[in-house]
């Protein structure tokens, strides 16, 4: 009976070690869930927004699309800011500490940080571009702070400019972007280009951005007055008839032409590029290198035109 009792000790034990096992598993993915879902059903910002709108089949092109395209073709690719222009996001939690950041920018107005407590993590840094910018999430209380150049001396925070966005509204809304889109709109995530699934439309940017811009657009950073501008807020499509899986392509390449197809993209700055895209700085990855995903995504250095991509078939929508 000693020998049957700690066979059926052994048995108990081993049942109770698989069932954690699986509970431990089911918590593991669906606290992936919670950051990320293929569908998009968690991603920022309202189910109506459009970063979250699929492309209508009978969407048309703008009359001056191919000239848009043209231009901004003429040297060839979608080149992602994956490094000096990567956008660091974190996300903080509920007993994150709080900074009282201050504006050192133009005298645009009253500091869009003004009265909050600007929650940062410990060892928190813009990105090393001229744009010098990161964004904090608030999960807790569904806010996003968006900083323009910013910079941190001894325990201070300060920043050109900014915005405060709601993770609940449009993703449009203040001057962290040319555009007054949210610099958090749009952006490649990087679990998203783990997951191989990028469930929104993109944030681009463009050397020929108008001085005009139109709707979802607030504004316009852009310079250019060419007939052949694209206007900050147009959204780009690249030709859905095109069978992506035919391409070749890498991963990372499949991941963003197939949501340029569906979602589009939005230019919602003025870059240094003929065209861009932004993308989540990989917050693992050492100084100056793009970051285990991303490389093994198929990308292969910061500003990766993506040129196995057919990006001369994008289109303007009108």
């Amino acid at each position: 009976m000693k020998l049957a009792g700690n066979t059926i000790d052994r048995r108990l034990i081993a049942v109770v070690v698989a069932v954690v096992i699986v509970v431990l598993a089911a918590l593991a993915g669906w606290a992936g869930c919670s950051r990320f879902a293929r569908d998009g059903s968690n991603a920022p910002f309202a189910p109506e927004s459009p970063w979250r709108k699929l492309i209508r089949e009978d969407a048309s092109a703008d009359p001056n699309s191919a000239a848009m395209i043209g231009h901004v073709q003429s040297t060839r690719g979608l080149f992602a800011n994956l490094v000096e222009f990567g956008v660091p996001i974190f996300t903080v939690a509920a007993d994150a500490p709080t900074h009282t950041v201050k504006c050192v920018g133009h005298d645009w107005g009253v500091c869009p940080f003004a009265g909050w407590p600007v929650p940062i993590p410990p060892g928190a840094v813009p990105n090393s571009g001229s744009d010098g910018v990161m964004v904090t999430i608030d999960e807790t209380n569904s806010t996003i702070f968006e900083f323009w150049r910013a910079s941190k001396t001894g325990d201070q925070w300060s920043t050109a400019w900014g915005a405060v966005n709601s993770l609940r509204g449009s993703g449009w809304g203040g001057a962290a972007t040319g555009s007054g889109a949210s610099r958090l709109g749009g952006v490649i995530r990087v679990a998203e280009i783990n997951a191989g699934v990028i469930p929104h439309a993109l944030a681009l940017q463009t050397n020929n951005a108008c001085s005009t811009f139109r709707p979802p657009a607030l504004k316009s950073d852009g310079k250019s007055t060419r007939a052949d501008c694209i206007p900050e807020g147009a959204l780009l499509q690249l030709d859905p008839s095109v069978d992506l899986r035919k391409l070749g392509l890498s991963k990372g390449e499949l991941a963003v032409a197939t949501a340029m197809q569906r979602y589009g993209g939005y230019v919602i700055d003025a870059g240094g590029a003929p065209l861009s895209v932004s993308f989540e700085l990989e917050a693992e990855a050492p100084p100056s290198a793009i970051g285990k995903v991303y490389r093994d995504a198929g990308f292969r250095w910061d500003y990766d035109a993506m040129d196995r991509v057919p990006w001369e078939k994008l289109r303007v929508l009108g």
